[in-house]
């Protein structure tokens, strides 16, 4: 027998020898397996990252829609300067001929006693003490309503003074809310001093509906006065025709 064929008989004696196990554990390694697996775990550590980001707009949203913005700078333009005419005294009292307080009005209403005291007006037109004729209770009215005039005018003219810096202040706070929630918020704030303002206007038409009344009352205690000056005598009336 040569020498390489015994070589070689040699080497498949030894692999021969060998247990089934010893080949049973030796790794192998399976490319395309590997390489998916790769694919997939990436995949999934974008997707991770995708939730997250997700998660954070979510959060931001929440916060933008929801919780309380601070709108306290818009919250008295619609009063100006504090004067209301809810606080003027109410037509009942004014037309009403009997004393009325105007304590509601603060330094208004003590300017438009001063008026109407340095006027001399005199206390009655009859001249009677109880002062309760109708001619002296509509001059009373007339009296009233004048001082209450005098005052929610004055008070009016600052008020409105003041509402307009503030309006216009307001107006340059448009767009500098920080958020959606923040816009709505200030949005809902004007609506509320809007709706406060035409408040305000609906007050003056009733109070001047107070002055055409009060006009309209003395002119009924006139003519009722006057009515009773006369008798009606039906014996001496006639009738003329053509």
């Amino acid at each position: 027998m040569s020498r390489t064929r015994l070589r070689l008989n040699l080497m498949i004696g030894g692999l021969l020898s060998f247990p089934p196990s010893a080949f049973a554990q030796t790794p192998v390694i399976d490319h395309a397996t590997l390489t998916q697996a790769t694919q997939t775990a990436s995949n999934t550590a974008q997707i991770m990252q995708t939730n997250q980001q997700i998660l954070q707009y979510t959060q931001q949203t929440y916060n933008a829609v929801t919780g309380s913005r601070a709108t306290s700078t818009l919250s008295s333009i619609g009063l100006g300067s504090g004067f209301s005419m809810s606080s003027v005294p109410g037509l009942s009292s004014l037309l009403g001929g009997g004393g009325i307080s105007m304590s509601g009005l603060g330094s208004y209403g003590t300017l438009a006693s001063s008026i109407i005291n340095g006027l001399n007006l005199a206390k009655t037109l009859t001249g009677s003490s109880s002062a309760s004729t109708p001619t002296d209770q509509a001059y009373a009215g007339a009296v009233n309503t004048a001082a209450a005039i005098t005052a929610a005018v004055a008070g009016a003219q600052a008020a409105s003074t003041t509402r307009s810096s503030s309006f216009t202040s307001a107006a340059g706070q448009i767009g500098s809310a920080a958020d959606i929630k923040g816009s709505i918020d200030q949005n809902s704030q004007l609506q509320t001093q809007t709706g406060q303002t035409i408040n305000e206007l609906i007050g003056t038409v009733n109070l001047t509906n107070a002055a055409l009344n009060a006009q309209a009352q003395q002119d009924l205690a006139a003519q009722s006065k006057l009515s009773s000056m006369w008798s009606y005598d039906s014996s001496k009336a006639t009738l003329t025709g053509n």
